[in-house]
């Protein structure tokens, strides 16, 4: 477990440990998710890519396509790729 200390300005220095881990570089930005009482500390370009998975998950949903279906599709154009028949 890491701690820090809030500042009168309320700025908390992220323990090295913790700014390693989440592979954070200075600039980035980060987001603060309320959950269960809880607060989760992320980038925010984690937060904007879960967010494009999720649209991605609804429309897919909507449209009726699943992961069995993409695989096959994928695999066709494999095998036009491999015997020639696509560029």
């Amino acid at each position: 477990m890491e701690v820090s200390r809030v500042t009168s300005k309320g700025q908390v220095t992220i323990p090295k440990a913790i700014r390693e881990q989440l592979k954070l570089q200075e600039g980035d930005k980060l987001a603060f998710i309320e959950e269960n009482g809880k607060i989760l500390l992320t980038k925010s370009s984690t937060i904007a890519l879960r967010q494009f998975f999720d649209s991605m998950n609804m429309e897919a949903e909507e449209k009726g396509v699943t992961e069995e279906n993409l695989l096959n599709d994928l695999e066709e154009v494999r095998e036009e790729m491999w015997n020639g028949q696509r560029k």
